[in-house]
């Protein structure tokens, strides 16, 4: 345990260094100017390194205190290190009053403090008492933290074997066909126009077999939607939803008169949410529901139609 001992230097004969003795023989590690700093070294570089390594931080407040730069820079240093559940100020006032120290810092006087008038033995004392009880209520958080990792990799194992059995099952396998024709009949009712209707782009939607959806438009630009590794009845193995993106060129018989351009490919992987599906982009950093997978194909497509349309080609 590292203290480090904040003061006025005026205050250092009379009370910081016969409080730093006596910690000294309690405690390895004391952070105290007298020990620590030496002919030569970068004052600003060590009382940095001090600050960052305590663990507590004990300030004498006095009047001298009050009126210095460099005390008061220190006593910043500890406020930063600070936190709602990690407190490390521990005041001592020496020769002043509780409005005084309200007048400079009224977060400082909410603080429990001792004063010297009390003798040093009983400053001593409270700081021991200070410091046993912040270690415990330190050790009793680290365990909650400890207990909450715990807990949260029990309901992650829960949640993978969940997404487990499913796989295996007929109800997932089920689950997972009714979301790609979730996907398909959102697609189809998003982008349905009247046949009799002005209006173009228009998109022809066909479903020629079970596993292969085609939606295709203008500029002989077609985009496909074709599941793998479902068709198992009963259980569904690596199943995949592959997306392709592709142009090709037709005469007025229906006959293609090119190969395939391809556009873009990319594939989504089904998971399980509960008993909702939802998919995985490639590098699992996107996951969408039926119907978002749904928007995010058409959006996907509409923008590679619009490339053709306005490149000219």
């Amino acid at each position: 345990m590292m203290l480090f001992i904040c003061h006025a230097s005026e205050d250092r004969d009379e009370f910081v260094r016969p409080l730093a003795e006596a910690l000294s023989k309690e405690y390895e590690k004391i952070w105290y100017s007298e020990y620590e700093l030496r002919v030569g070294d970068r004052l600003l570089d060590k009382i940095d390194q001090g600050l960052a390594t305590c663990d507590f931080g004990i300030v004498v407040l006095s009047k001298p205190f009050f009126e210095k730069k460099w005390p008061r820079a220190e006593l910043e240093g500890l406020f930063a290190r600070e936190t709602r559940s990690r407190k490390i100020i521990l005041p001592i006032w020496k020769d002043i009053t509780e409005d005084e120290v309200k007048a400079y810092s009224p977060i400082l006087a909410s603080k429990l403090a001792v004063s010297t008038t009390a003798g040093l033995p009983k400053v001593l004392e409270e700081i021991r008492l200070a410091l046993d009880v912040s270690k415990r209520q330190r050790e009793l958080t680290a365990l909650e933290i400890a207990a909450q990792s715990v807990e949260t990799l029990r309901q992650t194992a829960a949640a993978q074997q969940h997404v487990e059995d499913l796989s295996r099952s007929e109800h997932g396998a089920n689950l997972v066909r009714s979301s790609i024709d979730s996907v398909w009949e959102t697609i189809q009712k998003a982008l349905y126009v009247d046949p009799a209707s002005s209006v173009t782009p228009k998109f022809q939607c066909q479903r020629p077999v079970q596993n292969s959806i085609y939606v295709s438009t203008v500029r002989g630009m077609v985009m496909n939607l074709h599941p793998t590794n479902i068709h198992v009845i009963n259980s569904i193995t690596d199943p995949r939803l592959e997306v392709k993106i592709f142009r090709r060129d037709w005469d007025n018989f229906g006959q293609p008169t090119s190969e395939l351009m391809m556009r873009h490919e990319i594939e989504f992987q089904p998971t399980f949410r509960d008993d909702e599906v939802v998919w995985l982009n490639p590098d699992k950093t996107a996951t969408y529901t039926s119907e978002g997978l749904a928007a995010h194909l058409i959006k996907l497509f509409v923008d590679y139609v619009h490339k053709e349309i306005t490149s000219g080609a």
